[in-house]
């Protein structure tokens, strides 16, 4: 794998992933989370499932105030959620096939991981469950913005195009907005028809559609992906 900047070629495509929805299959455990960190902190908020879903139709921050959450208590969520879901990235698994299809795109093309968790707990995850070699993983506590981090992916590959498969209609309108080409994951925390809100310039409705559609090649069992 040859990085940009280092007097050589960079790739011709670089892939971002989502972390939640995407890789790790964590609705179920994150919302519970969630709604218990809301009623600590005494505010009512997006706790039914479809208020919560509501949130990532736009910037997370902006979900959140927009779903009822106080400006001045962002912060004080934030902190109660944060050892809570390190800790819950412990007891969710990848989707099926998703760790061999990273490890097969690793091969063929830079992989980040671009997510709203935080930053350690996903890389842990990720080499817990076999994905290694990845250009970095970058979550919240690094920077907030899923705009700016994908933007400084592109800074960095000048040269490829940046690929962004999310799961979330507000993960299609930041990766146009940072002018990656966006990849709808069906599998994940939003229906096809509330991705389709978000143009995005493709869906896929499998991780093994996904690998088809970068050009994967054939695994030993394509059930795998």
């Amino acid at each position: 794998m040859v990085e940009s900047g280092m007097g050589e070629a960079s790739p011709r495509r670089v892939i971002a992933f989502d972390f939640d929805g995407v890789i790790a299959d964590s609705l179920d455990a994150y919302f519970p989370v969630f709604q218990a960190c809301c009623a600590e902190l005494g505010f009512s908020g997006p706790t039914t499932l479809d208020a919560f879903l509501d949130v990532f139709d736009t910037n997370a921050v902006k979900g959140l105030l927009r779903g009822g959450v106080p400006f001045y208590k962002l912060r004080r969520l934030g902190k109660a959620l944060t050892p809570r879901v390190v800790a819950l990235n412990d007891h969710v698994s990848p989707f099926p096939g998703i760790p061999a299809l990273v490890m097969a795109l690793q091969e063929m093309h830079p992989i980040y991981v671009v997510t709203s968790n935080m930053t350690d707990a996903t890389a842990q995850f990720m080499e817990r469950n076999g994905m290694h070699g990845l250009e970095d993983v970058v979550g919240a506590d690094r920077v907030a913005s899923k705009v700016k981090k994908l933007r400084r992916i592109r800074k960095r590959h000048a040269t490829s195009e940046i690929w962004y498969v999310g799961d979330t209609l507000g993960d299609m309108i930041e990766a146009r907005q940072a002018g990656a080409i966006s990849v709808a994951a069906c599998w994940g925390w939003h229906s096809r028809e509330r991705l389709q809100r978000g143009n995005p310039e493709h869906l896929v409705e499998s991780p093994a559609a996904l690998g088809r559609l970068l050009g994967v090649p054939p695994l030993e069992s394509e059930n795998a992906i």
